[in-house]
């Protein structure tokens, strides 16, 4: 039995390893490589929900501020205040006995003022509610034990000696003139 074989008349598909198979095999491995990527990291994540990011920037401590008359009338937004916002001027003094501006922002919309304070312990301000009517604000801060990043958190505004009330809900420290 002698058989010849002649290269030139065999067909497409006669042929094992064709380009068209070679492509067909790639596309096969590559999608099986791919989905062994996506076990192996998916497989690899763990929750990190413990773990916080915190600031990297300063981010100052802020008090919100109103006050209220005795008889619980807003003395600074309402339509006839005694003590109108835009005259409203807050400050610190330095060991120098300089004046020196402390940032603060109103709010009229929520009927508050919000004072960038520094991060410490204990410090005052003063808020010079018209020209000859200053008040002096003690503040107390402690780190936030429940806070991730141990921040400090206000635990006590006094104006002038006497204690100012806290909304937790509004997050707003009123004084009483």
């Amino acid at each position: 039995m002698n058989a010849t074989y002649n290269i030139h008349s065999m067909n497409k598909s006669d042929s094992f390893i064709t380009t068209e198979n070679k492509f067909i095999q790639m596309k096969k491995y590559l999608k099986l490589l791919l989905l062994s990527l996506v076990f192996i990291t998916v497989g690899a994540c763990k929750s990190n929900d413990d773990n916080v990011y915190c600031a990297e920037i300063y981010i100052p401590m802020v008090s919100n501020i109103n006050y209220l008359n005795e008889n619980g009338k807003d003395l600074i937004f309402s339509d006839n205040p005694l003590y109108p916002a835009e005259g409203i001027e807050i400050y610190k003094i330095a060991p120098n006995d300089q004046r020196i501006s402390l940032p603060f922002t109103i709010n009229s919309e929520q009927k508050f003022i919000a004072v960038n304070l520094e991060k410490m312990e204990n410090g005052t301000f003063y808020i010079q509610l018209k020209p000859g009517v200053i008040d002096r604000v003690n503040y107390t801060a402690k780190i936030d034990e429940g806070d991730p990043c141990r921040d400090y958190k206000l635990t006590e505004l006094k104006q002038n000696d006497k204690s100012g009330q806290y909304d937790k809900k509004t997050q707003v420290w009123t004084f009483r003139k």
